[in-house]
This record gives structure tokens, sequence and C-alpha cells, in this order.
């Protein structure tokens, strides 16, 4: 019957979402897995060598590490309960005009009063009022640019120079977050993006990222119909560009 053969073609069509929606819950959790297996097995040989070590220079060097551990575990718990809770969040929200050259103004002025690693600063060019307004929700908006400012200092030189900008180009916005760090190299400005996905071998930055920001960013930008990329800075010796393009929300 019609009735039938319309309910049977809507279950066709579902299974294969379904199915690409296990496969990629079953590849997250593997991921996560993995990422908790590391810092796990780094602090259970310090805390078993604890017991054995009486050189006290060798006793802080190992409780250094357990402290580390606890960190990174600390962070990549946060972070993978927020990558969890982001899909699910942004179905629900309803989206409001946001403006973003107000929005970036404050969060900058407050991340300045709290004052930024190793001196480096954020220059922040402000668009015309009333130019940069997408339809959004707020607080996942300033989520994606605390990342990528969290992500460009990171990689910034001692005293290096972050610069934000904001323009309006036809009917999208465009964010831009550039830093003065190494770049990005081509065969990984697709990869940054995945979850867990890290290029950092510096042991001071074990703790104080996830491999979760970008990826988080990305979520949330494509949930907003929006597109983010990164590239290499053609004004510059070096660094990272990484730009973040919203459908405005006013069309010309």
């Amino acid at each position: 019957r019609e009735e039938t053969g319309t309910l049977a073609r809507a279950l066709s069509d579902m299974s294969p979402a379904l199915r690409a929606r296990i496969d990629a819950t079953e590849a997250s959790a593997a991921d996560v897995t993995h990422e908790l297996k590391n810092p796990l097995a780094s602090l259970r040989s310090a805390v078993e060598s604890l017991g054995h070590v009486k050189d006290p220079a060798l006793q802080e060097q190992l409780l250094r590490v357990v402290t580390d551990d606890v960190h990174r575990l600390d962070r990549l718990i946060t972070d993978i309960a927020e990558a969890s809770r982001v899909d699910a969040e942004l179905s629900r929200v309803r989206f409001e005009p946001i403006d973003l050259g107000i929005m970036l103004a404050g969060m900058i002025e407050a991340r300045e009063a709290r004052g930024t690693e190793r001196d480096v600063q954020l220059a922040f060019a402000r668009p015309e009022p009333g130019t940069a307004i997408v339809m959004g929700e707020e607080f996942r908006i300033t989520r994606v640019v605390q990342n990528l400012i969290d992500n460009a200092i990171s990689f910034s030189p001692d005293g290096g120079v972050v610069q934000i900008s904001v323009t309006r180009d036809g009917d999208v916005v465009q964010l831009r977050v550039e830093d003065e760090g190494p770049g990005v190299a081509p065969e990984a400005r697709e990869a940054i993006f995945r979850r867990f996905y890290s290029e950092r071998t510096d042991d001071t930055a074990i703790g104080k990222h996830s491999g979760l920001g970008l990826a988080i960013a990305k979520t949330i930008v494509e949930a907003h119909d929006g597109r983010i990329a990164a590239e290499d800075r053609t004004d510059a010796p070096s660094g990272a560009r990484f730009t973040v393009t919203l459908p405005s929300a006013f069309r010309l």
C-alpha cells in the first residue's frame, strides 16, 4: 500500500545515516579511549616509581609528571564532555543577531585585562558598527573565537602579536585570527580540525592542549552554516591565518 511503501522508503533512507552515526560514535569512543590511556599510563608509572625512589630530586621530577598528567586528564575530560554536547545543544538553540564587532571588542578587552601568556599582544581591527552581524548562538561563537585566540597565542613567539579582524564581504562575514608562529603545513590544514590531532612536541604544552579546540570550533561553525579554514600568512615572514566565514544576517 502507498503508506507502507512510503514508510519503507523512509526507513531505507534513514539506514545509511544511522549507520554513519553509529560508525562515527564508535570511532570517537576509540579515540577517547586512546587519548585517556596515554596520560593514565604515564601517571601510573610515575606513582609506582615514587614508592621506590629515595633521591629527593628524582621524587620532585616524578611529582611534576604526576601533576602534568592530572592537568592533562582534567583538560581532556572537560573538552571531551563539551565536544559531546555541542551537536545536541546547537540543534535546540534559537539563533539571534550577533554583532561580531561588539562581541569581539568586549572579549578582547576582558582578555587583555587578565593578561596574556608570554606578553603576546592582541591587535583588533574593529569593523564599522552594524556591518558584521550574523545569526547565531553567542556563547558558542564566543567559544570559537576563544579557541582560535588560544591556539594563536600558544604558537606565537614571546612578545608576538595576534591580529584579529572582522570584515563584511558581500553576503558573508569573515573573521580572521592571524599569528606569527611557524604556520600550518599544507598537508595538515585539514587534519588540524580532527579530534585529538596535534603537532605539538614541546613538553611544556602537556596538560594545556587536548587537541579538541579546533575540532570543537569547526563543529560550531558548520552548525552555523559557516566554514573554517587554515592557511599560511602571505603578508608576514611566518604565521598562520584562520578564517571563519559566516552568512551575514542581512543580505545585500
